[in-house]
């Protein structure tokens, strides 16, 4: 089967063919849950008058505003949130996603009457769609929550022992990752893998301190370590993945040219690779569209992009 999946693949990316790499088997290990679908499906769900997103968007700050500003005016109880995780795990099957670690927001918890009935409501939906595909709930948190909320909110989605993996994301140069240290070292004790945010806008010393501070074992970006090559051999050492996601970061203007993204120099230093999708809604590129965006523009070669679509099968 994998011989066949590895031939397959090849022969969708030299032709060009979306609808062949869809079903070749492949994951998409960093993803936000609440922009997951496309924005056609989000849209039509919100009644059709929903502003779409800019094709250049001013980094952090304009997703934020697009998001809380826009989006987030639609989402108000607890069937809606079921709705979005639903939709992203529809749109990573269409896709052939067979491994989706959506990250899930610890303040979606307050939606629901009750703990419980909020992770209930994410068991029933995952073994809906459990013969299709393996999903790993990720609870996330933003760096601007209060360490009440971590206790409140963080805390029982680590308990629950729904949620797979632990992420924290936001405005790069807030990097005080210290004040979130003991809550990873508690996820860890619970079996959680610790993922976290850095290095998308900036350089190695962001990806450095996420690494060293909350002991990752996955960093969601981390390309602003490409110019480090002493980090970059720490991330080898420690076999550490980089969760990269090119057309988010032409988009938001972290990179200026897909053609020299710095996957290329990290796919040469051999450190462990994923191909993303971020925010689908944002983007409008799947796991798929990402390898064919990739190859087509030359910065990896078929042979490269299998090795790192099977990296992501883990």
């Amino acid at each position: 089967m994998d011989r066949l999946e590895e031939k397959l693949f090849r022969e969708a990316l030299v032709e060009g063919d979306i609808s062949k790499l869809k079903k070749v088997s492949k994951g998409d290990v960093h993803n936000h849950c609440g922009l997951g679908m496309r924005f056609s499906t989000f849209n039509k769900w919100a009644g059709g008058n929903v502003v779409p997103p800019s094709k250049k968007i001013d980094g952090i700050r304009g997703l934020d505003e697009y998001l809380f500003g826009e989006t987030m005016k639609y989402i108000k109880t607890a069937e809606d949130l079921e709705f979005l995780i639903e939709a992203t795990i529809l749109e990573a099957i269409d896709d052939g996603v067979k491994i989706l670690e959506p990250s899930i927001d610890c303040s979606w918890l307050t939606f629901f009457n009750s703990q419980e009935e909020y992770f209930n409501a994410i068991r029933k939906i995952k073994e809906k769609y459990s013969d299709l595909i393996d999903l790993r709930p990720e609870v996330g948190m933003p760096k601007s929550i209060t360490e009440e909320k971590m206790n409140n909110l963080l805390i029982p989605c680590i308990d629950s022992g729904l949620f797979k993996s632990i992420d924290l994301y936001g405005d790069e140069s807030f990097n005080d990752f210290e004040r979130f240290k003991e809550y990873y070292v508690y996820a860890r004790k619970k079996g959680l893998k610790l993922k976290g945010h850095a290095g998308e806008f900036n350089g190695p010393e962001n990806v450095r301190k996420a690494i060293e501070i909350l002991d990752l074992n996955e960093v969601q970006h981390g390309i602003g370590a490409s110019t480090d090559d002493y980090l970059l051999d720490l991330i080898k050492e420690r076999d550490i993945r980089l969760n990269v996601c090119p057309s988010s970061n032409f988009i938001l203007g972290a990179i200026s040219d897909i053609k020299s993204h710095p996957i290329r120099k990290l796919f040469n230093k051999g450190i462990k690779l994923s191909i993303n999708t971020d925010d689908l809604l944002l983007f409008d590129s799947g796991v798929s569209e990402e390898f064919l965006y990739l190859y087509n523009h030359g910065v990896l070669d078929v042979d490269e992009l299998n090795e790192i679509r099977k990296m992501s099968l883990r």
